[in-house]
């Protein structure tokens, strides 16, 4: 396994005390030059995630999140030759060609996103997408709880014999939502800043990013593996710094969709 010992000493801390000192962008260049092409690969598989939210941004003739692999042109190309993004986006396209139906049903293009990761090689990658698929799902349970939703729509893309799924959808009808065990803490933040949306955002924000911290050796500098890690905190913390006061809630109520 490749060390990268330039490059992991050219990226400074991260904190959502202070905006960071290097922006996404910088550290792509960084990435694209100094990584060998199947670990830059690795750090492709974070920003499709990107291309499939962007897809929603781009129906309805929103700003994309330039993070995405795919620009709007790009996007443009990819519709009209039915190539360059995965076939279950073109199968989901067929099925569903009105704007409202397209939107409507979502959640099963995040759904089918996170079942591609399932056989990713590269450890890191591979906890990074089951945590952030299974983060999802219990946010979605409390926001279902909180807005009155019905659990089973919101969940009808994933696979009810899953345990976790299963779990869910148990509690549908529960006064109070238990998460599994490994997501307690969520509970918390959700009853601590449940009433404001932006506040709920960052505490969020800043469990993944501990979270993903934990992933990767403390003493393990130059990897692969913490440069992914690197990678995704930075995302997380670049577009808190992003958000501002008057938006803010403009955007969460995007990213609530989200989930």
């Amino acid at each position: 396994m490749a060390k990268y010992y330039f490059l992991g000493t050219l990226l400074p801390p991260l904190s959502f005390d202070t905006p960071p000192e290097i922006n996404f962008f910088q550290l792509e260049t960084l990435l694209h030059d100094n990584l060998t092409h199947k670990d830059y690969e690795k750090t492709v598989v974070v920003r499709r995630f990107f291309d499939i939210l962007n897809l929603r941004s781009f129906w309805l003739g929103e700003e994309l999140d330039p993070r995405g692999e795919l620009t709007a042109i790009d996007f443009e190309e990819a519709l009209i030759n039915r190539a360059g993004l995965p076939s279950y986006v073109y199968d989901f396209l067929d099925t569903h060609q009105g704007l409202s139906d397209r939107l409507h049903h979502f959640p099963f293009l995040l759904a089918k996103f996170f079942q591609s990761t399932e056989n990713l090689k590269d450890p890191f990658l591979k906890r990074y997408m089951q945590f952030e698929r299974e983060m999802r799902l219990v946010m979605t349970a409390f926001r279902a709880k909180k807005l009155k939703r019905d659990l089973s729509v919101e969940l009808q893309y994933e696979d009810p014999e899953e345990d976790l799924i299963a779990q869910l959808l148990a509690q549908k009808d529960a006064d109070v939502y238990e998460p599994p065990e490994k997501y307690k803490d969520l509970k918390v933040l959700f009853e601590k800043y449940g009433d404001d949306p932006l506040a709920l955002q960052k505490a969020l924000d800043v469990y993944r990013f501990e979270t993903i911290e934990n992933f990767v050796d403390m003493a393990d500098t130059f990897s692969i593996e913490r440069i992914l890690a690197y990678l995704t905190q930075l995302l997380l913390v670049e577009k808190w710094f992003e958000l501002d006061r008057e938006k803010g809630s403009q955007i969460i109520g995007t990213i609530v969709k989200e989930t």
